[in-house]
């Protein structure tokens, strides 16, 4: 039912009433349909670009890591995060000059952002205990991982998760992104896939060719 038809009698007939209260209705329902698709829109698992830009300075997250990579530099065999000589004049590495800095910045595509996001989030709310700790790193994996306290000021982390990309691996474990207590140290942290192997007759075991190993990252 339209608004213009719930106008009490002495206006029903009157067009510049009905005009107003339809121009009115129209606004208002624009404006719920605005903020609906805003809800959606700072989703952190559908937004993109710009939307997600909003949410990471509104949790105070950037999508630039400051000399976050090493710079792919010239070196010979065997040389840590070296390259060799150009072939055919592409993907060689660059001569170092004396003072030049030896990492680059990076801006992270959504997907990475969204776990930067997700972790910056649980260090803005974190309490410090374990409980509340492993129900943080749920909140970043989306799965089930937990916290031990080793009651030495450090902590070990298990995550349960067949989705630890090279570059949540790199952030895990260098850039202090786990929510932590000040001072407490996270000792080690070992990813457990969600169909984990094991020998028969253990919990949730999968055999060969199945089941994955747990690594620590």
């Amino acid at each position: 039912m339209k608004y213009s038809e719930l106008l009490i009698w002495q206006y029903k007939d009157k067009p510049k009433a009905k005009a107003t209260i339809e121009l009115v209705s129209e606004q208002y329902q624009k404006t719920a349909q605005g903020l609906i698709s805003l809800v959606e829109a700072l989703n952190i698992d559908r937004a993109e670009g710009k939307n997600l830009d909003l949410i990471g300075k509104h949790v105070g997250q950037s999508r630039i890591l400051n000399h976050a990579m090493s710079k792919e530099l010239f070196g010979f065999w065997a040389s840590l995060n070296s390259k060799g000589f150009s072939q055919k004049r592409q993907s060689g590495g660059r001569w170092y000059r004396k003072g030049s800095i030896l990492a680059e910045s990076a801006i992270l595509d959504d997907e990475d952002y969204r776990f930067l996001i997700r972790c910056r989030i649980a260090k803005n709310y974190m309490t410090g205990t374990i409980e509340n700790i492993t129900e943080l790193l749920s909140f970043i994996f989306n799965s089930e991982s937990i916290a031990y306290d080793q009651y030495d000021m450090s902590l070990s982390v298990v995550i349960k998760s067949d989705d630890i990309s090279t570059f949540k691996r790199y952030a895990i474990t260098q850039l202090d992104i786990l929510p932590r207590p000040a001072g407490v140290n996270i000792y080690f942290y070992t990813a457990i896939s969600n169909k984990p192997f094991g020998l028969l007759g253990g919990v949730g075991a999968h055999a060969f060719n199945e089941g994955q190993f747990a690594r620590i990252l």
